[in-house]
């Protein structure tokens, strides 16, 4: 992320359904406030030393007047709301609403700093689908493990499985012949 003059450059991602219950949405803010500011004004709903909170801003930085904010229960949420609606940031009333789905666009689009703070950074899978994790601690990768190990085990058995069934098939068995006379020097 580079920290600019008018924010941070970040992208806009589909918000996670485990973050859909938490996540509010602030209208109406000064075009002039940034992340940090907004979650100092929403920390006071919040028991956590720090809340995430993001102000939605365009390619060229400049703010969209809109931002999210991530809690980490639904009922800090609701004492946010209670709060902060019609609270003035900047000289501006807040407008403090719950996240609902688009009927027209679908899924609401949040900016990725956020879902970063909240759930995790983006990792990639074996398979190469970006996915969004929460960090686990170590025990429960120890668990995990095991059915790692069997996993893999599966795929290398598929692996072999394939191997079997090119070298039953003929241009594999003439790559080996011409394999064979070239360590004999019959070529």
């Amino acid at each position: 992320m580079e920290l600019l003059v008018g924010g941070t450059k970040y992208e806009m991602v589909e918000l996670p359904d485990s973050m859909m219950s938490t996540t509010l949405w602030v209208g109406n803010l000064c075009e002039f406030i940034t992340d940090e500011q907004l979650s100092e004004v929403f920390q006071q709903a919040s028991e956590q030393l720090f809340v995430p909170a993001c102000v939605a801003r365009k390619p060229n930085y400049e703010s969209l007047k809109y931002g999210f904010v991530a809690f980490r229960s639904e009922e800090e949420k609701e004492i946010a709301i209670d709060l902060f609606q019609g609270y003035e940031v900047n000289g501006k009333p807040l407008k403090v609403e719950s996240i609902k789905d688009h009927e027209k666009y679908g899924r609401i689009r949040v900016p990725g700093k956020i879902i970063e703070y909240a759930v995790g950074p983006i990792k990639m899978q074996r398979n190469g689908l970006n996915t969004m994790r929460r960090a686990t601690s170590t025990s429960s990768r120890l668990d995990s493990n095991a059915s790692k190990d069997s996993r893999y085990e599966n795929e290398r058995e598929q692996r072999k499985a394939r191997m079997q069934k090119r070298k039953t098939r003929g241009r594999y068995k003439n790559q080996q012949r011409k394999n064979s006379r070239a360590t004999k020097g019959w070529l």
